[in-house]
């Protein structure tokens, strides 16, 4: 009997043995070939962030990065926190994640709990564009007025309906695509848009001898406390050929974001060494990268705003 145990446990421990050698194996046999980031469309500013990552901070790393074109920050967020997307990186707003928090709570769901801070990248600019013939001078001027604030998946959506909310100044948000809010606004089937992107936005890349009627951008200031959650922030003279005055705003912190629960041992380990390579790359990122590059603070992030990556 007792030879019997000896020989049972002898076994035991070999499949044991086996086991982990094999499973040892497996992890040195897989290693991490790629990380996709979910970024945006290729118009805008979180796009071509990823893209400097990839060309600038990619080739320090033993694996490909992948900048993927997305519709926007809401679908990023679908794809990050539902547990049969494979994408486990993406960008987001953070006023977008604070709402989607909310959300959770309301709705006691989870979609939020595994989502972590890897990097800050910076703030993107609440740009409320209209023609200069309209005379508005702040955003109260927008009660009654038509008001196009994109589609339900982009980031500007979001942030557009927020301050709708809070300021109580009650515009009527026209879901016109920001491809076509010029054309909407210069037949005046619109009043005014949204766009919320590092300036300068391509979009509003505009000679302004070629306007019948100039662009003009709102100034921002806050009431009814609605830009508690938001910094404040400045357009500048220089960004648009077009603008005659520095413009008052708001900017939303844009961020790196990782679902934590998704990620397999080499992939946390690639995920850390990704963080590494865009804060050795800083210098060279705001050397060759977009402008708004300059203004980022990779050390900025508080976890009292939200949980990071370790």
């Amino acid at each position: 009997m007792k030879n019997r145990k000896i020989i049972l446990g002898s076994l035991m421990l070999f499949v044991s043995s086996t086991f982990g050698v094999l499973m040892l194996l497996s992890f040195l046999s897989h290693p991490v070939t790629q990380l996709t980031i979910l970024s945006g469309s290729k118009n805008a500013t979180q796009y071509r962030f990823v893209e400097d990552i990839v060309t600038i901070a990619g080739p320090t790393l033993d694996f490909k990065i992948v900048n993927k074109e997305t519709r926007g920050v809401a679908s990023n967020f679908a794809e990050l926190s539902d547990p049969k997307s494979p994408h486990k990186l993406a960008i987001i707003q953070a006023d977008f994640l604070y709402y989607m928090q909310a959300q959770d709570m309301r709705l006691k769901t989870e979609k939020t709990k595994n989502l972590k801070v890897v990097l800050p990248l910076g703030d993107q600019q609440i740009h409320l564009v209209t023609k200069a013939s309209n005379g508005y001078t702040g955003l109260r001027d927008l009660n009654n007025k038509n008001v196009a604030i994109g589609s339900e998946e982009q980031g500007t959506f979001r942030t557009a309906m927020l301050i709708r909310e809070r300021s109580k100044v009650e515009w009527s948000p026209m879901n016109t695509h920001l491809d076509d809010c010029l054309g909407a606004l210069s037949l005046s089937k619109i009043n005014a848009f949204f766009i919320v992107s590092s300036a300068p936005i391509k979009q509003l890349d505009l000679n302004p001898q070629s306007m019948v009627d100039k662009l003009v951008l709102i100034p921002l200031e806050d009431f009814n406390d609605w830009a508690k959650y938001y910094k404040r922030d400045t357009i500048y003279k220089s960004d648009y050929k077009w603008l005659d005055q520095d413009i008052p705003t708001y900017g939303v912190p844009t961020l790196l974001v990782v679902n934590e629960s998704k990620l397999t041992e080499e992939e946390r380990i690639s995920v850390g060494k990704l963080k590494t390579a865009i804060e050795t790359s800083y210098v060279d990122l705001k050397a060759k990268g977009h402008p708004e590059w300059k203004k980022v603070n990779l050390t900025e992030w508080s976890e009292s705003d939200w949980p990071a990556f370790k």
